[in-house]
């Protein structure tokens, strides 16, 4: 894989990052693009690609050779020791060169601080302690909050409506905020294959992202999903688990990547946002794509739960169908919990609202799993007899004369 020198230039009211990238797949541009007015944070370096596209060379078996402008310190720590680190969590990857044109080793960190915001509750917790706590040291506190386009929307024109979608909505409640709203559009989801979906990789896309801004950002925290207990590195299906111990290895002489929030569990998380008035009418938690949270899948449930068991859920009337969820706890906890093998996020959860709701949960979330996995049991084969029959029908009907 070949990346060039990138080109950095001003469209309408854009600024676009642009590098040609040859593999075997063909030659096309990776490219960034931002609003004009944010142009200045845009660094000249070939960081950003080499970090985006380290997992699908690694996938593909090539070598990276770069045109341009490396950090000296991206340089060692991507040679060898994270991508040891993407090969224990994802065996089928492959170590790879990586061969610059040229390293940097400059000093002096710009003195921007940047997180990624989506208006969850990991995006909220970092805000709770780098932007809403009196006693945040200036050096930590937030100058910029992120919003980018890298997979998490999905692909192609699908994702860039969605991408528009979402951060129109979230614009004047960031704006509320005092904080600059950083948009940042891509098409780095295309160079990702079959497999490398982005639950799986959403790490380093992001931090491209985080590397493309390094010209103003010099420290970036990035939300963790894991606390530092739940820290492993090993087979997995996703990235996440290792980020306390990856994140440090993607960071340059001049911008600082750590995780942010790390230290609290879930539930807690849930209980400093809650003490945050602007998430009241911002925390985005859902799967789907709806105005408010629909209140039925299994984040929105999990999300639900220990705000409603601590008596908090009713500050987020206008984000979630409150009277709903209440109708029907029991039926959606069931449906939430279902999975044999609950991952840790998942256990805190359930560990706190067993000892809030006492012995109505002992009780009827039994019941109510005894009764949707009866219920999974009968619909099966009940689908599979009608699809039979159906099936049988469309072959026997005579085609017309």
């Amino acid at each position: 894989m070949r990346i060039s020198r990138p080109e950095i230039s001003r469209e309408e009211n854009t600024v676009v990052y642009r590098t040609e990238v040859e593999s075997e797949d063909g030659s096309r541009d990776l490219w960034f693009r931002v609003d004009a007015g944010f142009g200045d944070l845009i660094t000249d370096t070939s960081d950003a690609p080499l970090v985006g596209l380290l997992i699908p060379a690694m996938a593909a078996g090539e070598d990276i050779h770069l045109a341009g402008t490396l950090s000296e310190r991206l340089y060692y720590n991507l040679s060898a020791p994270y991508q040891a680190l993407l090969q224990h969590i994802f065996p089928a990857l492959q170590k790879i060169e990586i061969r610059p044109e040229r390293l940097r080793a400059e000093h002096g960190r710009a003195p921007g601080v940047a997180t990624g915001f989506s208006g969850g509750i990991d995006s909220f917790c970092v805000l709770a302690d780098h932007h809403y706590a009196p006693d945040c040291p200036e050096s930590f506190r937030l100058t910029h909050l992120v919003f980018n386009n890298v997979g998490s929307h999905g692909p192609g024109e699908q994702g860039k409506r969605l991408f528009k979608i979402r951060s129109d909505r979230l614009a004047p409640k960031v704006e509320r905020m005092g904080l600059p709203f950083v948009l940042v559009d891509s098409n780095l989801d295309s160079f990702y294959g079959e497999g490398l979906t982005f639950a799986k990789t959403h790490t380093p896309r992001s931090i491209a992202v985080a590397l493309l801004l390094q010209q103003g950002i010099g420290r970036y925290m990035y939300a963790a999903a894991h606390t530092l207990g739940h820290t492993s590195v090993g087979p997995d299906s996703g990235i996440s688990r290792a980020d306390p111990i990856c994140l440090p290895l993607l960071s340059t002489e001049v911008q600082e990547i750590m995780p942010g929030g790390e230290i609290y569990p879930r539930v807690e998380k849930s209980f400093k946002i809650a003490e945050i008035p602007d998430s009241y009418d911002t925390l985005d938690v859902c799967v789907q794509d709806e105005d408010i949270n629909c209140s039925r899948c299994r984040k929105c449930t999990l999300s639900m739960a220990p705000l409603d068991a601590a008596g908090l859920l009713d500050r987020y009337s206008s984000q979630f169908h409150v009277d709903a969820y209440r109708a029907n706890r029991y039926r959606l906890l069931a449906r939430a919990l279902e999975k044999p093998k609950p991952g840790p996020l998942r256990r805190d959860i359930v560990r706190y609202i067993k000892g809030e709701y006492g012995w109505r949960f002992r009780l009827l979330l039994p019941l109510s799993m005894w009764k949707y996995r009866a219920a999974k049991r009968i619909r099966r084969p009940l689908g599979r007899l009608a699809r039979r029959i159906l099936h049988t029908l469309g072959r026997e009907r005579k085609p017309p004369e």
